[in-house]
This record gives C-alpha cells, sequence and structure tokens, in this order.
C-alpha cells in the first residue's frame, strides 16, 4: 500500500522528543547597530540623538504621510546596539530622519535609512535551533547524520522526508468516521490506526535522530542577546555619515508648520507697511 505523509505529521514529534526548538518559532526580535561617522571617519566621542520615522498610519486607509514613531537614545561610543526600534512600524515607515548634538554642535541627516528602509542593513542571527536557553548551528556532520536517518526511513527519499514512511507498514485500517486526533492517519482518502508497532518505530527514528544533535556547533556565547538573556533573531546596521558642518533641516511635516508661521508674521506686518506708501492691504 502506497503511502504519502505530510511532514507535519512527524516533525513535532520529532521535536518534542528531542527538546529542540527552531529558531524562527517565536516572535521576531532585532538588534540594531548605529555606526556614526564624520566625512567617512568614526566618531568616538558621546552622541545623543532622535529619530523620528514617518510612513502610512497602520490603522487606517490614507495614504497621507505621518509621524509614525520617534525615539531618543545616547551613544557613548562606535558601534553603539540597540534592541528592537524599526520592527513595529516597519512596513507602514516610508523614511526616517535623525537629529543630535556631538558636544555643543548640532547635525540632522533627513532620510538616513533610504526609502522604505533600504538602507537598513540586515540579516538572520547565526544559529538554528535553541534548546534550554542555550543556541546551536547546524554542521555538516549533523546535516549528514540527519540525512542518514531518512535515508533509513525515507528509502525513496534523498536524504530527506519524502516518499514512504517505513514505519507505516504497521499501519491498520480502521473507520473514517473514527479518524480523529493523535493516533490516526488519512492517506488517499483511507484512515488509519497506529499500532504499537508504529509507536515503536517512530520513537526509534526520534531516537536516532536526537543523537544527529551531539554534532550540533553551540554558539550561546557568541551570538547577541537581549536583556533577558533571549537571543535576537534579526540583526541590522545602519552607518550614518554626517558631513562638516552640517546645519540642522527640517522634515516635509515641520516644514509646512514653519511655513505657516511666517506667513502669519508676514501678514500681521504687511498691511502697516503698506499704508506707510499711501497703499491698501
Amino acid at each position: 500500500m502506497k503511502k504519502v505523509i505530510k511532514i507535519f505529521v512527524f516533525m513535532p514529534l520529532f521535536l518534542l522528543c528531542s527538546g529542540i526548538a527552531k529558531a524562527d518559532s517565536g516572535p521576531m526580535s532585532t538588534q540594531t547597530t548605529f555606526y556614526f561617522q564624520k566625512n567617512g571617519q568614526p566618531i568616538t566621542q558621546p552622541i545623543s540623538f532622535n529619530v523620528k520615522c514617518y510612513g502610512t498610519s497602520v490603522m487606517g486607509d490614507t495614504d497621507k504621510l505621518l509621524k509614525i514613531s520617534e525615539f531618543l537614545e545616547n551613544c557613548q561610543a562606535y558601534g553603539c546596539k540597540f534592541g528592537t526600534m524599526f520592527e513595529a512600524y516597519k512596513k507602514a515607515t516610508k523614511y526616517c530622519d535623525i537629529e543630535g548634538k556631538i558636544g555643543e554642535e548640532k547635525f540632522s541627516v533627513n532620510n538616513f535609512l533610504g526609502d522604505n528602509l533600504t538602507k537598513l542593513s540586515c540579516h538572520g542571527a547565526d544559529f538554528s535551533y535553541s534548546f534550554d536557553n542555550k543556541y546551536f548551528k547546524e554542521t555538516e556532520g549533523y546535516n549528514t547524520c540527519k540525512k542518514d536517518v531518512y535515508r533509513e526511513y525515507y528509502p525513496q527519499g534523498n536524504g530527506d522526508v519524502s516518499g514512504d514512511f517505513i514505519c507505516h507498514k504497521s499501519l491498520v485500517e480502521a473507520p473514517k468516521n473514527e479518524c480523529a486526533g493523535y493516533g490516526y492517519i488519512i492517506v488517499n482518502d483511507i484512515c488509519y490506526k497506529f499500532t504499537s508497532e508504529t509507536y515503536a518505530c517512530i520513537a526509534q527514528e526520534d531516537s536516532k535522530l536526537k543523537l544527529c544533535n551531539q554534532y550540533l556547533e553551540d554558539v550561546t556565547a557568541k551570538i547577541a542577546k537581549n536583556e533577558d538573556g533571549h537571543a535576537f533573531e534579526r540583526i541590522c546596521e545602519t552607518t550614518i555619515n554626517i558631513l562638516a558642518n552640517a546645519q540642522p533641516t527640517v522634515t516635509p511635516v515641520e516644514q509646512s508648520h514653519s511655513k505657516g508661521i511666517l506667513n502669519r508674521i508676514f501678514n500681521f506686518f504687511r498691511c502697516p507697511f503698506f499704508r506707510l506708501f499711501g497703499k491698501s492691504c
């Protein structure tokens, strides 16, 4: 009897028994490193800065740009690291501006991360699994060991979970109305029940897969972690190059506000000025 089984039937059992969880099973956490430079040279003195990000409303359906996030930080040395900053509003963010002070010198850089944050360089953290607050990376030895086990239990596959699963040779057919919950499986629209031989076979496969864990590399001491000791799953960085004599600038939102104030001041003095020359306003 030919049996085509989906991978999710067995993988949860392996993960439960082995105590290994895939790194992307939890919510994403990000560490962002800021590299401040002046004319291309690293800035080593303390910097205080403020980041304002603009984009569309996450809850609304308007395309109007709004200030959707703002945060103030201090950088004490070159390459300062911070926890999640941009992830919450990343999809809605169009651009971000930054301004700050180096000693008494002010600076600002508009759109320092590029349109839609394209200049924010990110990559996944360098670990594959976590177990008991430890983090592990796959190695060639681990992958070879796992493929050898799969070749034994999935003879038609090429070292992966595909083709017939030999543990299913001991399945017995069951009424379809009983086919519910763990211990049953539907193959080609026919219900089958796991037997004690099926469970024993799966447990044996799981034991062999667990032995492969000895080839995982422990990278717990190498990876970046947050204040709770949990590893960041995403690592980002950005370089902010400050030009000499950079003058503070204003964002479009602030600029329109400033322009309105200037117009009101101009209009206040316009009429008295015109009357001096016998003109009406």
